[in-house]
């Protein structure tokens, strides 16, 4: 087809649709339109109503007999059809296949159009063409392969994509494998299944690229390249907080067709590192105490599906638990967003393209955490203006997005965004059962969670956090770091009031060797031992244990991309943006 702005006239032909004869024409190379043909009465063309639709929305055009055959009586035996195969949105953002048939008078005319219109989305360069499919069986209800094969596959098929499927058979096997091999020829790697097989892909995509490019893990601190496959994700978990944050539902046909049309978005990821040594790459949240816990008891209740972190929450809010802690933290620079601003991260956030000519990230500081905002500044041998707290928590909490999800539409941290470069640090204060009550309560509704007394949070670069526990569990002659006393003048009361009467000091990794193996000894070390894990937590890295009690949490923004379609809410009344998922029909757009 000849563009239009080389004053050539558009593709166009007489067709038969939905039993009435149309004028289809192909617009600038990529906008078919089809209106109804003039009647010869008094209307003219230009009145009549007029359909149409991108071709970056097409996912595929064939021949109706090679594709799906539909029985219809408006068709006339032997004329020839094309289908046009795209989607329809449907409640809550989800979208449906939907098709288009064209019936043509002549055949030659039918395979022009065809040729045409296939010839223009293979020139879509975004569009993956082949790709590799990880599915992991046993991840939560068990029914990843069936999904994929039944409704994911057949998508894929009818896109003409070539899809290398792997069905993992323990964990980590897709980590071991992208390790190990060659990934150039791909153009996607899709993961079908929850959170934690998203991260497994996540780890093994960025440590493969930074083998191929020659960036060493092993150094404290590193600059990642980022990988030119883009990661798809179709929901088929327990949790699915990645692809309902970003989409705003849990649908994996939804999932299947933005992985079709290739659109993309770019995400922050944070790498973890403990004592200098690399841990792991994370691009949802890192959470110590309280969602730490849970993961911890759930992974010894697998039997039970989905429903072992309810089992394990209730466990662990009876035992109400406090850790004491140091968390020095790396403040955002700008001063217009912030945590509390309700602001959400939607298609064209200004946030997340705000400052990305600058090296460093751009994101909020401390605006709207009134308690946590007067901490003390401490001396960092990196530079920077660090600062430090350290108090009492039933939870600490570092998201890199807002992990809503189905049982919390608003999530965590519901002004936390994807591509910003920095990350929103919520700190719970240890208290009753009754204040953990509210909090979970306010999560799992609509309401915010962060406006409680007793929770506090701050938009930050890089943090990082120590243990503390009491000395009399510490061996005598370990000396750890930060022997010095640090000012504490600044502190929220309700931190240095606790802080100023410990005399907790922070860890890393807690051994104990003695040359002394008496009985009595021993059993001194495992009491230490008990006393030691009662006094600190674990750290729940996108699902994942991690048992380092000190780790260093650092944001490298927007370093890869994720097959998806970011949400644009509008009020339908005054065209502002939406603060809620919750608006469903004609509030939203693409």
């Amino acid at each position: 087809c000849a563009s239009a702005d080389q004053g050539e006239e558009p593709m166009s032909a007489v067709v038969r649709v939905s039993g009435k004869e149309h004028r289809l024409s192909l617009v600038g190379g990529h906008t078919i339109t089809w209106r109804k043909a003039s009647s010869g009465s008094n209307e003219t063309a230009s009145a009549l109503p007029k359909e149409q639709i991108a071709l970056v929305d097409v996912l595929s055009v064939l021949p109706t007999e090679r594709g799906i055959r539909l029985q219809s009586r408006e068709c006339p035996r032997g004329h020839p059809e094309l289908t046009i195969f795209t989607f329809k949105k449907k409640k809550r953002l989800m979208r449906r296949q939907h098709q288009i048939r064209l019936i043509f008078a002549e055949g030659t005319e039918c395979q022009r159009w065809c040729e045409k219109l296939q010839s223009a989305l293979r020139e879509i360069s975004r569009r993956p063409r082949r790709l590799l499919v990880f599915v992991n069986p046993v991840g939560g209800r068990r029914k990843a392969p069936k999904i994929y094969n039944k409704r994911i596959a057949p998508l894929f098929d009818l896109a003409g994509i070539d899809a290398d499927v792997v069905i993992t058979q323990r964990a980590n096997h897709a980590l071991d494998m992208l390790e190990e091999r060659d990934i150039r020829n791909l153009d996607g790697i899709i993961c079908v299944g929850g959170d934690g097989m998203y991260h497994e892909v996540l780890n093994g995509l960025l440590k493969r690229t930074q083998a191929d490019a020659g960036v060493s893990l092993r150094r404290s601190r590193f600059l990642p390249v980022t990988p030119r496959v883009s990661i798809g994700i179709i929901p088929a978990g327990s949790t699915d907080a990645m692809v309902y944050g970003l989409m705003g539902c849990v649908d994996p046909i939804t999932s299947a067709i933005f992985v079709i049309l290739g659109e993309q978005q770019a995400v922050d990821v944070a790498s973890i590192v403990s004592t200098g040594r690399f841990l792991r790459f994370s691009s949802l949240a890192c959470s110590y105490g309280f969602l730490g816990d849970i993961l911890e008891h759930s992974e010894t209740m697998r039997w039970l599906g989905p429903r072992r972190y309810d089992v394990a929450g209730v466990k662990c809010f009876l035992r109400n638990r406090g850790y004491r802690c140091k968390i020095s933290y790396l403040p955002s620079k700008d001063t217009e967003h912030h945590p509390l601003d309700e602001s959400r991260c939607v298609s064209g956030c200004v946030v997340c393209r705000k400052g990305m000519d600058e090296e460093e990230c751009v994101a909020p500081p401390e605006k709207g955490a009134s308690a946590m905002a007067s901490s003390a500044e401490v001396s960092h041998p990196d530079g920077g203006d660090w600062r430090e707290v350290e108090g009492h928590l039933t939870s600490v909490v570092a998201c890199m997005s807002s992990l809503a999800s189905p049982r919390s539409p608003r999530g965590l941290s519901p002004s936390a965004h994807f591509g910003d470069g920095c990350l929103d640090l919520i700190m719970v204060d240890h208290g009753s059962r009754i204040s953990t009550l509210r909090q979970i309560l306010k999560v799992s509704s609509n309401a915010s969670h962060l406006s409680l007394p007793f929770v506090h949070v701050l938009r930050c670069r890089e943090i990082r956090f120590r243990a503390l526990i009491p000395d009399g569990l510490k061996p005598p002659d370990d000396e750890r770091e930060f022997p010095e006393q640090r000012d504490r003048q600044g502190l929220p009361a309700n931190l240095a009031s606790r802080s100023s009467q410990s005399t907790h000091q922070p860890i890393d990794v807690f051994t104990d060797e003695d040359p002394d193996d008496s009985e009595a000894n021993r059993r001194a070390k495992e009491q230490r031992q008990v006393l030691l894990r009662r006094a600190q937590s674990i750290w729940n890295v996108d699902g994942e244990i991690v048992k380092d009690a000190g780790i260093d949490i650092r944001v490298h923004r927007q370093l890869v991309k994720i097959y998806s379609r970011n949400v644009v809410l509008r009020d339908p009344q005054t065209g502002c943006f939406s603060s809620s998922y919750h608006h469903i029909e004609n509030t939203f757009e693409h």
